[in-house]
């Protein structure tokens, strides 16, 4: 089906998918870039169409977050989303600079090395911008972590002890800010649940209403978060 979004002034394809729901209950959910909405079986087209516009620029919004690709060459580095080229450059000392591109400063051109170096670069930027990001979401959620780190890991974005203590894996970096966003409310709303309950996942939903499709974002781009 189709919708002309008077905001957007474009017209966008979406799948309807009828359901049992109690009448009045509608979810509108993107993934692998499709629309997708759901609706009761008694909810007429033009009332669905009426929150489709309603909810225009949050459907624009989400559309354009999942259409970037994130598969990457291997010359590049992935930083918040971005793809930058990777220069590697022969000097005395070791050193690890952004502007443009990623360049390595290093004596010796090993890929372990290089490696080890994008590690460092990434934890300390981790550690300068990730708290501040951890307490303004911690104030919306409502909780207050006792500690923050972080750690390199291939396939755990974070975790949340029972004495509150966040931590949090540095790949996240190269993922666009509303994953890691998600990751981070993820973990804070275990302060509150500390499970997987229906309960937990209402709270994550009330402060992070993209989070099936963030983590169907990391499921499916995850591999890509990598140096």
């Amino acid at each position: 089906m189709e919708i002309f979004l008077k905001k957007l002034s474009k017209t966008i394809e979406y799948e309807l998918k009828r359901t049992n729901r109690r009448s009045g209950s509608f979810r509108v959910a993107i993934k692998n870039g499709k629309l997708t909405v759901y609706a009761p079986s008694d909810c007429p087209v033009s009332i669905i169409e009426e929150l489709l516009q309603e909810r225009a620029q949050w459907i624009e919004e989400n559309l354009t977050r999942q259409k970037k690709i994130v598969d990457r060459p291997k010359d590049t580095i992935l930083y918040r989303g971005q793809s930058y080229p990777l220069k590697i450059k022969i000097a005395e000392k070791n050193w690890v600079s952004l502007e443009d591109a990623f360049v390595v400063d290093t004596p010796k051109s090993d890929p372990q090395v290089i490696s080890q170096l994008l590690e460092c670069w990434f934890k300390m930027e981790a550690e300068r911008i990730i708290p501040k990001r951890v307490l303004e979401l911690a104030r919306k959620v409502g909780v207050c972590p006792q500690k923050i780190s972080f750690r390199n890991q291939k396939t755990r974005w974070g975790s949340c002890s029972s004495s509150g203590n966040i931590s949090l894996n540095i790949r996240l970096l190269m993922a666009p800010e509303w994953i890691f966003d998600y990751v981070i409310i993820h973990e804070l709303c275990h302060i509150h649940e500390p499970n997987h309950s229906s309960r937990f996942w209402q709270h994550v939903a009330k402060f992070c209403p993209e989070y099936k499709e963030a983590r169907a974002w990391l499921k499916k781009h995850g591999h890509a978060l990598a140096f």
